[in-house]
Parts: structure tokens; C-alpha cells; sequence
């Protein structure tokens, strides 16, 4: 059992060999897990209420994107797979590396005990997160170069991910319409997350564009105007996919 953490299509069909005795599996209602011999199943729902009753030599976790969010990453069932259990073996099993924010993918490492991240919560990560994606800071460890120095014990069979994003100039009429909305946007609100998501938001509506943060997982091929928010948005789609395609089969082998 080298591996601790895998990123796979289809869970259900993972085979893991070389398990100790007394291995619990508990798994993400929205996922399959793997049929594995001698593994006691314990749906996540029902494992969140009796894990403390529990002694296992072993923990799968199977669907931890879903499991542990921003908003229930203090739950008390969180603390037990991480601080209070260090020692205990665990593996996590995905179908990607992360789900949104692409530093979330810290918390594989962090219940599998494989953290070279050098923090013991997720905190800091996120912070690191924040300040790079508001252009802050001009680097970041969970850049796709640099995140392979932090991933280790990562089995994937992940296929790198594709995108065309396309910057073509705006007319002189569309360029007005953007600043015009772009100080009706700054007037409005006064956060960047509302300033960013809103702009968007006016400017797709604009120019018939579906453009998110998650356009890099579609292998979408669109051209977009050559306007500030659009650049943004292009650069942002480029470094998550450069961070999830580090993950992917041709990059950890």
C-alpha cells in the first residue's frame, strides 16, 4: 500500500491491495465506492454520528471534495480524521484533486497523513490561495509548477485537461459599454469577490459568453473580448487547469 491518495474516474472500479485488518470505508452518498474483501462499509451520513465508537486500523475515504467543505471544515468528525488521529492510516479517494478553489486540495494530503504543506490546517493555505488569485502576490506553493513539490504517495489515472480561451478586439461601442458597466460595478459594490463575479455576470450577459471559474474542466474553446475582466478570467481558468492537469497521469508517473 504505497499509495494513500488516489484520483481516479471511477472509484468503483479501484483495487487496493495489501490492507491491514479491521479497515473501515466510508463514502460521499453522491459516490460508488470500490468493492473491496474484508472492508467494512459505513455510509458518511451514519460515519459522522458514530466515528468516535469506532477502532479501525485503517480509514478509505471516499468523496472527501464533498465531505469537508469551507463552511463544515470545523466539524468535530474533521478534527477526529486529522489532529486527533495522526497516527491512524488513511487513504482518500477522489474523482479530482479539488472541487472549486483549487486549495482545497490540501485537505487530501492533510487526513492522509502526507503533509508537506508545513501547516496543520487549511487556513493558511486558503490565505496563500486568496492572495495569489487577487494578484497579491506574484507566486504560490499550489501553482501547478510548484505543487509537485507538496504531492506525494498520489496514485492518478486522470486524463490533463484542454482549453482554448481566445482574446479578440472589442469594438470601440462594446469598449464603452465596458467601462460603463465597469464603474457602475465599482460604484455598486465594494469587495473584490463582488466586484470580479458581478462584472462577469454583466459582461457574459453582453456578449452571449458562458465563462466561470470552471470553464478550464470543459474543454471549452471560446473567444472572448479583449477586456479586463475576461483577461482575468482566461488567466484564472489557465492556472487552475495547469494545478489540476499536475495531477493527472502523465505528470505522477
Amino acid at each position: 500500500m504505497e499509495n494513500k491518495i488516489y484520483f481516479v474516474k471511477q472509484p468503483e472500479s479501484l483495487s487496493i491491495d495489501d490492507l491491514p485488518e479491521n479497515v473501515i470505508l466510508t463514502w460521499h452518498p453522491m459516490y460508488q465506492p470500490p468493492n473491496i474483501k474484508g472492508v467494512e462499509y459505513i455510509e458518511w451520513e451514519k460515519f459522522k454520528i458514530m466515528y468516535s465508537q469506532l477502532e479501525p486500523g485503517l480509514i478509505i475515504l471516499v468523496g472527501l471534495n464533498r465531505m469537508i467543505t469551507p463552511s463544515n471544515r470545523c466539524d468535530y468528525v474533521h478534527e477526529y480524521l486529522t489532529t486527533m488521529t495522526p497516527n491512524m492510516p488513511k487513504i482518500s479517494i477522489d474523482v479530482s484533486p479539488f472541487m472549486g478553489e483549487p486549495w482545497r486540495l490540501f485537505f487530501h494530503y492533510l487526513f492522509a497523513g502526507v503533509n508537506d504543506f508545513g501547516v496543520n490546517y487549511s487556513y493558511p493555505i486558503e490565505r496563500e490561495w486568496q492572495d495569489w488569485f487577487y494578484r497579491e502576490t506574484n507566486d504560490c506553493r499550489l501553482s501547478g509548477e510548484n505543487i509537485k513539490l507538496f504531492i506525494r504517495h498520489t496514485y492518478s489515472d486522470l486524463t490533463p485537461l484542454k482549453m482554448n480561451l481566445e482574446l479578440f478586439e472589442p469594438s470601440d461601442v462594446d469598449e464603452k459599454w465596458y467601462e460603463e458597466a465597469r464603474s457602475f460595478v465599482f460604484e455598486k459594490f465594494d469587495t473584490p469577490k463582488l466586484l470580479i463575479s458581478n462584472l462577469l455576470k454583466l459582461s457574459n450577459k453582453r456578449f452571449g459568453i458562458d465563462l466561470d471559474y470552471d470553464t478550464y474542466l470543459k474543454g471549452a474553446h471560446v473567444k472572448l473580448p479583449n477586456l479586463g475582466i475576461y483577461r482575468f478570467m482566461k488567466e484564472e481558468n489557465e492556472r487552475r487547469m495547469n494545478i489540476y492537469n499536475a495531477f493527472t497521469n502523465e505528470n505522477l508517473q
